[in-house]
């Protein structure tokens, strides 16, 4: 307790700089699980499934984009690292969207017509698989990419900022833009749109809309596979690891609302700050830890909400 009270008055006694990298460092990283998030809310809103393989997808979109880099700087050493990293996003992007098909056709094609229990169940096992799956082919060894970035400094040194964060948050940035100008504007986001509002109408006005559920599902696991390699850089590997953004996803998704791109970033945002002051006041330790707490809280709040909006309906 001692540890936590002397960590509070550090935040009161230095609060315009702690506060200020606190707050910046929780917005670099609330973008990238705004873009995990923002492909579990695509699943769920489309498909009505929640995927909770959603987290082991990312890790491995990391271990593919890893491998990619190791071999690829083992080949020609004196190209520039930053290539590398970007070509692993498109790696783990046709990588991962090509797993989530075979997936797609595999198990969750066959839960589609079933209760939302049901695909919990199923993913839920996908989840168990592939973590296995991973720790007998990659170890538990945990592995990171070294993007080979400075750490930008301000405020005489006050607040730092690591550069592999604000390079993941470009790339998950620039990432979304893409996801959220293919959905709106293109034939197939018109067709998930319209799959998502009434499948049954969709349907009759000659959308195949089991192909709009394997493409989103593929659509989901490229957003995974792009996801996966900025982790790699900006976080660690490992094949356990995956449960906490299954995790953080969900929250965001409950506290936003499905389809809500707004709620999907400002939820994001605020958990990424969240979580970096809840491990400086509580420990590193306990960072990941306070996802859990939060979880219960993120439900209770989306129930109140959706109480107060059928009163007002009424």
């Amino acid at each position: 307790m001692d540890k936590i009270y002397a960590n509070i008055e550090l935040l009161t006694s230095f609060a315009p700089t702690i506060n200020l990298e606190l707050i910046a460092n929780g917005l670099l990283v609330g973008a990238i699980f705004g873009l995990i998030a923002y492909g579990m809310a695509l699943v769920w809103g489309v498909m009505n499934i929640i995927n909770v393989a959603q987290g082991a997808f990312v890790i491995l979109g990391g271990y593919m984009a890893f491998f990619f880099i190791e071999t690829m700087t083992g080949i020609l050493p004196d190209a520039p690292h930053i290539l590398w990293i970007v070509l692993s996003m498109a790696v783990a992007a046709v990588g991962m969207g090509l797993f989530a098909m075979i997936v797609f056709r595999l198990v969750v094609d066959k839960v589609l017509e079933r209760d939302l229990f049901v695909s919990l169940l199923a993913t839920f096992g996908i989840e168990l698989v592939m973590q296995q799956g991973m720790n007998i082919m990659f170890t538990a060894e945990e592995r990171v990419i070294d993007a080979q970035l400075q750490t930008f400094s301000f405020m005489q040194n006050m607040v730092n900022i690591p550069g592999s964060r604000a390079l993941g948050a470009v790339l998950g940035i620039a990432a979304a833009v893409l996801l959220v100008v293919l959905v709106r504007y293109s034939r197939f986001g018109r067709a998930m749109r319209a799959t998502s509002q009434n499948a049954r109408a969709a349907r009759i006005m000659g959308i195949d809309t089991r192909r709009v559920y394997e493409m989103t599902y593929a659509l989901n696991g490229a957003i995974c596979g792009v996801a996966g390699s900025i982790v790699a850089f900006v976080f660690i590997l490992h094949p356990f690891q995956g449960l906490i953004y299954t995790l953080r996803s969900f929250v965001i998704v409950i506290l936003a609302g499905v389809g809500n791109i707004a709620g999907v970033i400002f939820a994001a945002l605020s958990l990424g700050v969240y979580e970096n002051y809840s491990g400086f006041v509580l420990g590193p330790e306990f960072q990941n830890g306070m996802v859990f707490i939060i979880v219960p809280i993120a439900l209770l709040v989306r129930a109140a909400i959706m109480r107060r909006k059928r009163q007002y309906l009424k």
